[in-house]
């Protein structure tokens, strides 16, 4: 036996109170003090992958522009066993630190080109020094990565939504259909002088039964409204983290440049034979 739209209309009801349950959680949680937007100079992408080991986490920066102070060309900081890399360079620059990691036993390294010279940093001091210039870059990281999960929350809220609207434009074009027969049979039986009022209760139903519809059709789009406010105010707090690491990554470039010229000069940055 099909279903009437009455008990449509209130097993929707039922979800849609649900569903408003779960987007108010959405929607009241927290959000970080800034966010932000790529910007001109680099761009940095953070992922996260399984290994046989564990997780492996990578910060890669590439170059889109010009890169004002930077001295160096291209670098890839590998810590714990290459599960946590920063880079900024080609596939090839990656591939070749990599070949001189799996020499080294996936010791930690910085491997840098300068000059069109290739050079390595094994230094336990100096690789502190150099995971102390990179920290800023990579919680602002962790902040957009997090600022990302809320729009993807809210992203899948919104196709929920979406969903529930379009089942409720199905249940109310099938009213209508109805609706529009119940008149036809009415305006006919009344020419002939029949009796009409079981039809006309039946229509009264249904036009109810559209108001009820038409009332969760707007509660959804209020729902809609107020997930796409949340989202603009998710897309300016990413504009403003954007800024922050454009002018972080200016820095990076700029004391790394520093550091590993004095590390070439006091020997601690060894030259590596192609």
């Amino acid at each position: 036996m099909s279903r009437s739209p009455r008990s449509w209309s209130r097993a929707l009801a039922a979800a849609l109170t649900s569903l408003i349950a779960l987007s108010a959680l959405v929607i009241l949680r927290p959000l970080p003090a800034q966010a932000g937007e790529k910007h001109r100079t680099t761009k940095s992408t953070r992922s996260e992958s399984r290994t046989p080991y564990g997780y492996s986490y990578s910060s890669t920066t590439t170059r889109d522009g010009d890169d004002g102070d930077a001295e160096i060309d291209a670098w890839v900081f590998s810590r714990d066993n290459g599960h946590w890399r920063n880079v900024s360079g080609s596939t090839e620059d990656i591939n070749e630190a990599e070949d001189l990691r799996h020499e080294l036993g996936d010791k930690p390294l910085f491997w840098f080109r300068r000059d069109g010279e290739r050079y390595l940093i094994t230094d336990p001091d100096l690789l502190r020094q150099i995971a102390a210039k990179f920290a800023p870059q990579e919680e602002l990281g962790k902040r957009q990565g997090e600022l990302g999960r809320r729009q993807g929350e809210l992203g899948r809220l919104q196709g929920e939504l979406g969903g529930k609207q379009g089942e409720l434009g199905r249940m109310q074009a099938r009213l209508s259909a109805r609706q529009a027969l119940l008149s036809t049979q009415v305006s006919t039986l009344s020419l002939r002088g029949r009796e009409t009022s079981p039809l006309e209760r039946e229509l009264a139903e249904v036009s109810r039964q559209q108001d009820e519809l038409g009332d969760l059709q707007n509660e959804l789009g209020r729902q809609q409204n107020e997930l796409g406010e949340r989202q603009g105010a998710l897309g300016e707090r990413q504009s403003a983290l954007g800024r922050e690491q454009s002018r972080v990554a200016k820095q990076v470039n700029q004391d790394l440049g520093e550091l590993t010229r004095k590390a070439i000069a006091d020997g601690r940055a060894q030259r590596v034979e192609r």
